[in-house]
């Protein structure tokens, strides 16, 4: 009878074992709860422990460090030159053949035949039916005049007219001087200088100068250009400038 108690109490004793040994997690098995934590507690130690894997460093794009920027030089304005005011402007006119026995007064040729004649004036010039004038402070001076074209002047008379005399009589005019010479384009001219006293106006006195340009073919061209000063070269270089530019379009 003991026997069967002592043999019934070790199975139970050996039973117990046994369920206590099927409730016991084992060590080698992970429970759930550790099995989902495990990762997290690794990620935290890559975190906190290493750098960037290899796969993560060829993922991230490259930096590059950029060049400083430097302001771009200043370039020059780059401004068109104003063109300059021009000085002189040219003049078309016609004007009548003339005869003349004394070479300051004229009458017109038979049948008044005409040609036209082209010069050049200072841009400041105003120009009313053949007399010129320029400003003058105030208002503005008659400065020049063409009288006319005189037809086929021969060497004689052209020689004569080189030799005029200056103490010939005219009421409205003194004769001062005779100059002859030869303009840039080869054509012969004489200036006959004179004296004269305008009536009314602000100017008493002004010296006419006569002129007298003459091509190859005898035509001559006669103006009258009014100086203010005698000795005056700004005016006289002024006049032979006029002079060179004169065309004769007959």
């Amino acid at each position: 009878m003991k026997r069967i108690i002592v043999l019934a109490l070790a199975v139970l004793l050996l039973s117990g074992l046994c369920a206590c040994a099927a409730q016991q997690p084992s060590a080698d098995v992970p429970s759930d709860k550790e099995t989902a934590s495990a990762p997290m507690e690794s990620s935290a130690e890559t975190k906190d422990n290493s750098g960037p894997s290899e796969t993560e460093k060829e993922s991230e794009p490259a930096v590059t460090q950029a060049e400083p920027q430097t302001d771009p030089e200043p370039t020059e304005t780059q401004t068109e030159p104003r063109s300059p005011e021009p000085e002189t402007k040219t003049v078309s006119l016609t004007l009548p053949f003339m005869n003349t026995e004394d070479f300051v007064s004229f009458w017109p040729e038979d049948g008044a035949r005409s040609a036209g004649l082209s010069l050049e004036i200072p841009a400041d010039w105003t120009e009313d039916a053949g007399l010129f004038y320029c400003p003058l402070d105030g208002g503005v001076r008659k400065v020049m005049e063409p009288v006319c074209l005189l037809k086929e002047m021969d060497d004689v008379k052209w020689a004569e007219l080189a030799q005029f005399d200056l103490t010939q009589p005219d009421g409205e005019t003194e004769y001062l001087s005779v100059t002859s010479g030869v303009d840039a384009n080869g054509r012969d001219y004489i200036w006959l200088l004179g004296k004269s006293w305008p009536e009314g106006g602000t100017i008493s006195v002004w010296y006419p100068c006569f002129c007298y340009l003459r091509d190859t073919t005898g035509t001559t061209v006669v103006l009258t250009y009014y100086l203010m000063d005698p000795e005056a070269q700004a005016a006289k270089e002024e006049l032979v400038e006029i002079i060179d530019s004169i065309r004769i379009d007959y």
